[in-house]
């Protein structure tokens, strides 16, 4: 089969999230079955990611990306909201599709993102699958939530009048739509009734997130992610402010130790307090994540999976978190990680685990076995493998029937 993988970001591995970690994990397997092609947005600083994507991908066509003129960011953004058409990149996107159709005589079409979902020609000859991992609407409505910048909470504030229509004019115009949750996807359902969605979660790699030998610290709690990424940012203040004062009241000498790329100032300003530190921009996150004892997640915001709480269920993490935070996965409370009600049960379970090692390192072991289990790359791409091969043969027999009608 002759898959062509349309991105808003380009592929590539290891990667922190996003359609570059999906794209990055699924394209090597598919790769060793059938031939695949990348067309990209690719902003400077990714050009670097171009290397990996030239070693395991047939062809790769790429549209320079940039920030936008304020003329052409309103454009695109009434565009959209009245026909479901991005402006930006759209002329070089379509001479690309068009061409690489012709030359590269694709089956399939997988986009990655509602924003180049908008750029796709709707008359090209082949089947299209969109992947929009988490409910864009869900997500911006969270995201008000959270503390933010009046620039960034404009911007979201806009989104939140201009998806719903963007999403209900784009997605049908796919055969079928990619979620990576139920929750978002029965969300999603609701709000485009003529867009066709189903689930398939994010997996790991197990090989690469495995539990390091390293010396812990069985005093210190980790958490780690984009520490500019609102949610994350908001979850890194609610820990330092709510819940570490209630443990270090019991335990003095409990830390809490952050981990993750482009930390915000207020994220910086936390490292500043006693018992909080700070790890950015690592090379490599699992030594840091290896070497504390627990991890810990105060997300409230519950659209798409959590990357991070596979990553730590791999890691061989005991794991305490609210609910939002096993969105997607499915985990069992009690057995694979710990699920906190507030606070100072937060507060309550951490204490426990850190008491209880031999009773934290079983319910790790009892992590890493159920993402093993469940949670690899491989039956990801055989799901993507079956939704190909189900609408490439319909496509070919409805081919079939106006060939031998005319």
């Amino acid at each position: 089969m002759n898959i062509a993988w349309v991105s808003s970001s380009p592929p590539h591995w290891p990667a922190t999230g996003g359609f570059s970690l999906v794209g990055g994990n699924l394209i090597p397997l598919l790769a060793r079955r059938h031939r695949v092609d990348l067309v990209s947005l690719v902003r400077p600083v990714e050009e670097p990611h171009l290397d990996w994507a030239r070693r395991h991908c047939a062809w790769v066509q790429t549209v320079q990306a940039g920030r936008q003129s304020l003329p052409l960011r309103l454009g695109n953004f009434f565009s959209g909201y009245l026909r479901g058409r991005n402006l930006v990149y759209r002329s070089e996107m379509d001479a690309i599709l068009r061409a690489g159709l012709r030359q590269r005589s694709w089956d399939i079409l997988h986009v990655e993102g509602g924003f180049v979902a908008g750029l796709i020609p709707e008359d090209l000859p082949i089947p299209k699958v969109l992947a929009v991992h988490d409910a864009e609407v869900l997500r911006t409505h969270e995201m008000l939530q959270c503390k933010l910048s009046i620039r960034i909470k404009l911007t979201y504030i806009a989104r939140m009048y201009r998806e719903p229509r963007y999403e209900r004019l784009v997605y049908p115009r796919f055969a079928q739509c990619i979620m990576l949750s139920e929750y978002d996807a029965a969300f999603n359902r609701k709000l485009v009734p003529l867009g066709n969605f189903c689930v398939i979660p994010n997996g790991i790699d197990c090989n690469y997130y495995y539990p390091l030998a390293v010396e812990k610290d069985p005093l210190s709690v980790t958490f780690h992610g984009n520490l500019s990424y609102a949610p994350n940012v908001d979850a890194a203040r609610e820990f330092a402010d709510q819940i570490l004062p209630l443990i270090r009241g019991e335990q003095p000498g409990v830390t809490l130790h952050l981990v993750g790329a482009t930390p915000t100032r207020q994220v910086k300003e936390l490292a500043l307090r006693p018992g909080v530190r700070l790890s950015a921009n690592l090379p490599d996150l699992r030594h840091a994540l290896c070497s504390s004892m627990i991890y810990v997640s105060a997300l409230r915001h519950g659209t798409g999976i959590k990357n991070k709480i596979l990553e730590a269920l791999a890691l061989e993490l005991p794991i305490v978190c609210y609910e939002a935070s096993t969105a997607g996965i499915g985990c069992t409370p009690g057995k694979h990680l710990l699920v906190a009600r507030d606070d100072r049960d937060f507060a309550a379970k951490v204490l426990g685990l850190i008491r209880d090692p031999q009773c934290a390192r079983e319910m790790a072991r009892a992590g890493r076995k159920f993402v093993v289990e469940n949670y690899s790359w491989e039956s990801r791409a055989a799901a993507y493998e079956q939704i190909y091969e189900r609408l490439t043969a319909g496509h070919c027999a409805v081919t079939a029937i106006s060939k031998a009608a005319s």
